[in-house]
């Protein structure tokens, strides 16, 4: 599994953080997608229950892209990049445990949306995506929402598990090598909110 190679006494890294909050960014914006305008209108979903579901999600997608921008990141020293990173995947751990909770109901809700099974033939590429991953990546899809049926759930719990088992964490990689790694990671995340803001904001999301 990508990301998973690390030694065991080892703490997820600052990257593997970003790493998985970006594809629960992508997962959830999807979701948020499918929520405001369902392809399928003759299955049975109450308005109101499918807004406030999708609101829920909104305000996730919103704090964990959020937490992960990092215009602020200080540069003066390694000491106080490490702290910052610290802080940021303190926040991330949280919302990570916040996105497993939902991943169940999520899941449940796209299948009923989409008209489309989690586990195998998906109903099109779109639920494919969602589903069993980008490019067939199942350890990126959302599946069945739960850890135990494998994919973005069991990621995420491993991920969890590390983070509070693991007794060192590495520094980041672009620092050991003086690279420039926090300016590609922002201008990622500004490519993802100039592509995604807009839609955001007309699907209910306060700014």
């Amino acid at each position: 599994m990508r990301f998973m190679k690390d030694h065991q006494t080892q703490k997820p890294s600052h990257e593997e953080w970003l790493h998985w909050a970006q594809v629960v960014i992508d997962r959830l914006t999807t979701c948020v997608h499918i929520y405001t305008k369902p392809p399928h209108r003759d299955m049975f979903m109450l308005d109101h229950d499918r807004q406030a579901k999708n609101a829920k999600t909104i305000d996730l997608l919103h704090r964990v892209h959020t937490l992960t921008d990092e215009v602020d990141t200080p540069t003066e020293s390694l000491a106080e990049v490490a702290h910052h990173d610290e802080r940021v995947i303190a926040g991330l751990a949280v919302l990570m445990a916040e996105t497993l909770e939902r991943l169940p109901e999520l899941s449940t809700d796209m299948q009923a949306l989409l008209k489309s099974p989690w586990h195998s033939k998906c109903a099109g590429r779109l639920a494919d995506e969602l589903f069993r991953g980008p490019g067939g990546n199942e350890p990126e899809g959302i599946g069945s929402g739960h850890p135990e049926n494998g994919r973005l759930p069991e990621s995420l719990q491993n991920l969890l598990e590390r983070e509070q088992s693991g007794e060192s964490r590495r520094p980041r990689e672009a620092l050991v090598r003086g690279e420039d790694e926090p300016r590609r990671h922002d201008e990622t995340q500004r490519r993802w909110a100039d592509k995604n803001s807009q839609f955001l904001r007309s699907a209910g999301r306060v700014d």
